[in-house]
């Protein structure tokens, strides 16, 4: 939790112990009640002066934390002044990081499959659009690693796995999940082992972690080899959505005004909340360990 939210949370509190003592009085209410009542809101006061002295600024770091996170680099007009690089003179690594920093955000998706041998994968991804609402299709693009071994959740689809498209929501625990899931591991093991129990698809598609904010179930409808690529296209068909159920009190479908920021990617290994990525981010470090 952030301390911003922590400290509106205890200026909430105090005013919400203002009132009641205020009310108790006027109620003529026990005297024992309202000094108990007083000593809670004294005590929350102070601590909240704590909180925004920055006493207790170590309360707020996670593992890493400090070192990671700090704002991402923005893009600014360039105006008249510019340079002209011709892409196919790039060398890979140069190439890629440009595309991935200008292509950005791009939504941070955790794919959940099961192996023909019922071995359950995690596979973190960014190379996903929506490609069509009718009929919904996605399009995701999966390559290989550097020894030509392509990725578990694209062997797992071609040998007819269904699949549960996780939407992750834009907070550190979820950055941290991508960075846990993103390790490479032989086809016989599973992501999940270590994490947080996974949750049963009421669908019978693939299980998903209870940190997603949304699940899109997926059938394969067709798979593209990328011309001149190593990476195949894989275009899903969303059979399912899995959603919170807020009842009556927040419209649907979501939008800017009831929906958190979800976890986006800036460049290549740089995780953050959308839409901007200046508040925090987190880089990935995983995959090249």
């Amino acid at each position: 939790m952030s301390k911003d939210a922590v400290c509106d949370f205890l200026r909430r509190c105090v005013l919400y112990a203002d009132s009641s003592i205020s009310r108790k009085k006027n109620r003529d209410d026990d005297m024992e009640e309202i000094e108990r009542w007083i000593t809670y809101r004294d005590f929350t006061a102070y601590t909240l002066s704590e909180v925004e002295r920055g006493e207790l600024d170590d309360w707020f770091e996670n593992e890493g934390e400090a070192e990671q996170k700090r704002e991402t680099l923005l893009g600014q007009p360039m105006g008249v002044d510019i340079r002209n690089d011709v892409v196919d003179t790039m060398e890979h690594p140069e190439k890629a990081a440009w595309l991935s920093a200008l292509i950005s955000p791009r939504p941070v998706l955790l794919l959940s499959t099961i192996s023909e041998q019922g071995v359950a994968n995690l596979c973190p991804v960014t190379s996903v659009s929506l490609l069509a609402n009718t009929p919904p299709l996605l399009g995701v693009s999966l390559s290989q690693d550097r020894s030509g071994r392509p990725r578990d959740t694209l062997v797992n689809l071609r040998s007819g796995s269904k699949i549960s498209a996780m939407v992750l929501p834009g907070t550190w625990d979820a950055a941290l999940l991508v960075n846990e899931t993103a390790v490479p591991i032989p086809p016989e093991q599973s992501e999940w082992e270590g994490l947080d129990e996974s949750i049963e698809s009421p669908n019978g598609f693939p299980p998903y972690h209870p940190l997603s904010a949304a699940v899109l179930e997926c059938e394969v409808v067709e798979l593209h080899p990328l011309p001149g690529a190593v990476a195949t296209l894989a275009i899903l068909r969303v059979q399912n959505i899995l959603r919170p159920n807020p009842g009556t009190k927040r419209q649907m479908p979501p939008d800017a005004e009831n929906w958190g920021a979800l976890l986006a990617q800036f460049g290549l290994n740089r995780l953050t909340s959308g839409p901007d990525g200046a508040a925090w981010s987190f880089e990935v470090r995983s995959h090249r360990d």
